[in-house]
């Protein structure tokens, strides 16, 4: 097992040593004066319809949240959904059921440790291509090929000495379980737990990824056993089975299995023709996204106009030239 204590206080090679808190200084944190005004939650990214009719505010700042799924199903587009939704621009043309807040300029910052270059480019990019032009504070960092040491020490920089830090909203890592040598370790497990929620307190929002255990709807391992129970909202992703057990491929649901806030209703994610995801609340609605069918239509018709020809124009003998 590692040290996280001593990882997360290296920055290039240097130890630094961290002061013990008094506990006259524990006592000033952590009193809650019940006659101070309590903050409103400050909601950065809805998610779903809850049972009234109102959105759902499903990921807020100071919180962690997961989205959690069974291996090919979608989890990565809905991570990019959520980034795109809380940037803007023109994700509402992919989802009304994921909607941003988004109040400020803050950073979001996107951690792949899955994916190679190639594809993590690809999931980068499609936030771009849903929001419809480049978010300058949209930072993506590729992260397979560094160790889970360097993973960790890295994004300890990120929320605390970088450029970045004191700016940061949304935080999303794909996949968590990466972060540590051995998920079924309770320790390590418990430790980095508690280091998102020291991360997340320094003002923004971690979401993560977690794999689903083989047919149950549990987040797999120790590391999803003690991550998802502090998180405040947990986004379940089931692919769609039929009767003789054929698989739906492009379109999965998203339901709420936890939430701290409200419960939202189950809807849907369907992949389309451009490799990019949008949102419905019915089933029925998967075959293509009825926000993007105008485009579609202008498209199409513009491939139908036929190119006028020079002699069209001017006759086969009065061509100009």
């Amino acid at each position: 097992m590692f040290d996280l204590d001593k990882i997360v206080t290296e920055v290039q090679n240097t130890e630094i040593v961290v002061k013990d808190k008094t506990l006259e200084e524990l006592h000033n944190e952590c009193f809650v004066d019940l006659d101070a005004e309590v903050k409103p939650l400050d909601v950065l990214v809805y998610v779903g319809i809850d049972g009234q009719g109102k959105k759902a505010p499903a990921i807020t700042r100071g919180e962690i949240s997961c989205i959690y799924a069974p291996s090919k199903a979608k989890k990565s587009f809905n991570k990019s959904l959520v980034e795109a939704a809380f940037i803007g621009g023109n994700t509402t043309n992919y989802s009304n059921l994921i909607v941003g807040n988004r109040k400020t300029e803050g950073y979001v910052i996107s951690i792949d440790t899955e994916q190679g270059e190639f594809y993590a480019a690809n999931a980068f990019r499609r936030v771009e291509r849903m929001v419809g032009n480049r978010y300058n504070k949209f930072v993506p960092f590729q992260m397979r090929k560094q160790s889970v040491k360097d993973r960790l020490r890295f994004l300890n920089y990120l929320v605390r000495e970088s450029k970045y830090a004191g700016n940061i909203d949304i935080i999303t890592i794909d996949g968590l379980a990466d972060l540590v040598t051995n998920t079924n370790d309770i320790e390590t497990s418990a430790e980095l737990a508690e280091m998102l929620l020291q991360w997340s307190a320094l003002g923004l929002h971690i979401c993560f990824i977690l794999h689903k255990n083989p047919n149950s709807q549990k987040a797999r391992g120790h590391i999803g056993s003690v991550t998802t129970i502090k998180c405040e909202t947990m986004i379940s992703m089931d692919r769609l089975v039929d009767e003789d057990g054929e698989g739906e491929k492009n379109t999965v649901k998203i339901s709420c299995s936890h939430s701290r806030g409200r419960d939202f209703e189950d809807f849907y994610l369907t992949v389309d023709e451009d490799g990019l995801p949008f949102t419905h609340s019915f089933l029925e609605e998967n075959t293509s996204n009825p926000n993007k069918q105008k485009t579609k239509e202008f498209k199409e018709e513009k491939q139908q106009i036929k190119p006028v020809s020079l002699s069209d124009a001017f006759g086969e003998d009065n061509v100009p030239f």
